[in-house]
């Protein structure tokens, strides 16, 4: 009987030590994938559709601008408009640049949207072309070129802006999937 258990035992240690072993493996798995780059983590091609889509928000974002700027914008609009620009970015205090003075510093998102809603009409358009750099473990650089037109001025300004990328869980009914998003940050 002493026999039995001594086997049982010593089976028992064995299998406890290969299930240690595998959860070390896994956990070391987990760390190389969490601190890869996102050009190790996609193809380019997947990548490059990421990136595609983050200059399909910026364009938007400057459209969401423009339009805070039409004095015959309804105040229940401007509103919606407003809430559409917080959901594009990362953190609501994000720096960007105040394209409605001449210097261009950069201030807070929140102020920058109080100008805008008090600045006279301004139009903005984005550059077609775009490239994406610093690409790291969950952001890269977008950079384009803005044109403002304002009181019949032209100016034209190049703009690095970060994105963002997450992985993020989202309620399908009730399932839930992780799902990837982008989200802008900071302009230079």
């Amino acid at each position: 009987m002493s026999s039995k258990f001594l086997l049982i035992v010593v089976l028992f240690c064995g299998f406890l030590g290969k299930a240690q072993e595998a959860n070390k493996e896994e956990s070391v798995s987990v760390k190389k994938v969490a601190s890869q780059s996102l050009n190790q983590k996609f193809s380019s091609k997947v990548l490059y559709a990421y990136q595609e889509n983050s200059k399909s928000k910026i364009d938007d974002l400057f459209s969401y601008f423009q339009m805070l700027t039409d004095a015959n914008l309804k105040t229940d609009l401007k509103k919606e408009v407003i809430d559409n620009i917080h959901l594009l970015f990362q953190n609501p205090n994000v720096l960007v640049i105040d394209f409605t003075s001449d210097s261009l510093n950069k201030i807070p998102l929140q102020q920058f949207i109080q100008k805008l809603l008090i600045s006279e009409p301004i139009s903005f358009s984005v550059s077609d072309e775009v490239t994406y750099d610093s690409v790291a473990y969950q952001s890269w650089n977008t950079n384009y070129i803005i044109t403002k037109r304002k009181l019949g001025i032209v100016t034209k300004m190049n703009v690095t802006e970060k994105v963002f990328f997450y992985e993020t869980s989202k309620q399908f009914g009730i399932d839930t999937k992780v799902v990837n998003a982008t989200l802008l940050g900071a302009m230079n």
